[in-house]
């Protein structure tokens, strides 16, 4: 794994008026190790081998444990700032710098 790789995106969801939410595959354990609502500069480089840079922050979501939905964990997001950006599965995302 590239040192700086943070996530490889299972599927992104457009919050109209908030951005992209970016959700990681499971077993992506480096995006735990940042705080929440940290703002982060990110490269994204996409199964294409298109690239972007986007403003993000780490953020929080529930995400279902089994089948059933009946349990949720709660596991770290990418908030992209860039409403208009299509982010499909597979893309990489990885981590330039920390921003305020």
């Amino acid at each position: 794994m590239h040192p700086n790789l943070l996530m490889q995106v299972e599927k992104s969801v457009n919050l109209t008026g908030l951005g992209v939410l970016v959700i990681a595959q499971q077993g992506t354990p480096l995006l735990e190790c940042f705080d929440l609502h940290m703002h982060c500069l990110v490269r994204l480089v996409f199964p294409d081998g298109g690239e972007s840079e986007a403003s993000a922050s780490i953020e929080a979501i529930s995400r279902p444990i089994n089948s059933q939905g009946a349990m949720a964990t709660e596991t770290p997001a990418l908030l992209l700032t860039h409403e208009t950006l299509t982010v499909p599965t597979g893309t990489l995302v990885y981590w330039l710098e920390q921003t305020e």
